[in-house]
């Protein structure tokens, strides 16, 4: 389970970056100016920052299992989209939805994941999910680059969507339903 969502913290991360080293590909690909692409990065920022704290206190009371579940299928959607995309403002879009998942995503997993394992690990727990976001900047971006450059822009877009779905089938299958407030006992000790 740890795994799934470990999956799916680098999965987000990676595909909020990736943009960065795929700039001038993505550029000659649509045929658009390069700040226009470096926008799909900024506009990507701003919306997590303005959705995050508005998503999360409209999700606060749906089961944890079904918004996280919800956040992946949409990043899986939104990649798809975003690896389809043959023109400036399709691809725009599928960014702002896989941004518009990311916030509550991460308000959630975070809580979630540590509720799931004994009080003695839970610290082991946070740096595992720090850590696979943090590997999404110096490995996701660099590998999903490299293969972009071998291929073409929107091959890495479309792996984030197969990996995305196998974080969602992980935790779709895995993890236990409960509301937010319900006491939920650890399942793994550790």
């Amino acid at each position: 389970m740890l795994g799934g969502l470990m999956l799916a913290a680098f999965t987000f991360n990676t595909a909020e970056n990736l943009p960065v080293g795929l700039l001038e590909l993505i550029s000659e690909g649509l045929r658009v100016p390069l700040p226009a692409v470096g926008f799909l990065v900024t506009g990507y920022g701003v919306t997590v920052a303005e959705a995050s704290v508005p998503l999360a206190h409209a999700v606060r009371a749906v089961p944890r299992r079904h918004v996280l579940t919800g956040a992946l299928a949409a990043l899986v959607v939104s990649s798809l989209m975003a690896a389809l995309a043959t023109s400036y403002w399709l691809l725009l879009a599928a960014r702002l939805l896989t941004a518009l998942a990311q916030a509550p995503f991460w308000a959630v997993m975070g809580p979630v994941a540590v509720g799931l394992f004994a009080p003695e690990v839970r610290g082991r727990v946070v740096a595992a999910l720090s850590v696979a976001g943090s590997l999404a900047l110096v490995l996701g971006v660099p590998v999903g680059t490299w293969l972009g450059r071998q291929s073409h822009w929107q091959a890495p877009v479309a792996v984030l969507a197969v990996l995305g779905l196998v974080s969602l089938v992980t935790i779709a299958v895995l993890l236990p339903t409960s509301c937010p407030g319900e006491e939920v006992l650890p399942v793994w000790p550790g």
